[in-house]
């Protein structure tokens, strides 16, 4: 049985209600078969560390206690130090006006032995028919960071086959897929499809429709923030409150192909437009347009 990990600790109600410290948290691990009901799952988002950008950020990843964030048509990064709870510098980056930057994914694919990082995975653009990806190596020295396209990927055209409309990225490092979330053209459903991770060997990849290992359909989530594969699960934010939506917390199952759960975290007062997702320890850190940078985790009733 392929083990799955959800990101649930177990704690009591009457500890839940109370303190809510680390002492009384015991993290578990589920099999596929025995996922709890949603009606058991309480969800935790409170504050992680302020955040020092300007302007309009996006997608964000992190790889070690590093967070980078980076903001709309690839004009800035802003590189954090978690474990510090740090802002440690904003990098320039060469403006691409069709580049919305929407989600961004670390592989587990090093460009070079020796690398500190492994390839970073940029997506998401302005346009519903621009599906690229910008595969970006990261080097550092003493908190100096920068930044090297080394790859760029080009999805199919989105069509009424395909659905590959406003198409964004997510790598599953554990099964070694890639996973594009898109939706129809018109107001409709979610459509995840599983791509082979192209090699890196080649500079310009053009993907075809018969490169889709897989496709299936799940409800529509109306604009799509941040989302992160973990273990199994695809997790998603999505909302724009200043436009007028509500936020969500969505988690979807990829082995059962279906929803699991999807919690309305504005009526528990977050009105912040959220952005990246990413995992960090045992939680998952979620950037904002500005607000701070908070942290979600789940918790057995």
């Amino acid at each position: 049985m392929k083990k799955i990990v959800l990101f649930i600790v177990l704690i009591s109600t009457s500890i839940l209600s109370s303190c809510q410290t680390e002492d009384f948290m015991e993290e578990i691990q589920l099999e596929q078969d025995s996922i709890p009901e949603v009606e058991d799952v309480v969800i935790k988002i409170e504050k992680y560390m302020k955040q020092n950008s300007s302007g309009s950020v996006q997608g964000a990843s992190c790889y070690g206690d590093y967070l980078f964030q980076f903001q709309d048509h690839n004009a800035n990064v802003y590189i954090y130090n978690l474990k510090e709870k740090s802002f440690i510098e904003k990098v320039a980056m060469e403006p691409i006006s069709l580049n919305h930057c929407n989600n961004v994914s670390f592989s587990n694919i090093f460009y070079e032995k020796g690398d500190e990082f492994p390839l970073l995975y940029v997506s998401g653009s302005g346009s519903g028919t621009y599906n690229q990806v910008q595969v970006y190596r990261i080097f550092h020295n003493n908190n100096i960071f920068s930044f090297v396209k080394v790859q760029n990927i080009t999805f199919p055209k989105g069509n009424d086959t395909n659905h590959m409309f406003w198409a964004q990225v997510m790598l599953d490092n554990e099964e070694g897929y890639m996973y594009v979330l898109s939706k129809k053209k018109s107001e409709g459903g979610t459509f995840i499809s599983k791509f082979d991770v192209p090699s890196i060997d080649n500079p310009n990849v053009n993907l075809i429709d018969d490169d889709i290992i897989e496709q299936f359909e799940v409800t529509n989530s109306k604009h799509k923030q941040g989302a992160v594969i973990h273990k199994g699960f695809l997790y998603i934010l999505y909302g724009v409150p200043a436009w007028g939506d509500t936020n969500y917390f969505r988690v979807i199952d990829l082995v059962n192909k279906d929803d699991y759960m999807t919690i309305n975290i504005s009526e528990m007062g977050f009105n912040q437009e959220f952005e990246g997702l990413t995992v960090y320890n045992d939680m998952l850190i979620a950037p904002t347009n500005g607000s701070g940078i908070f942290s979600i985790k789940l918790y057995l009733k």
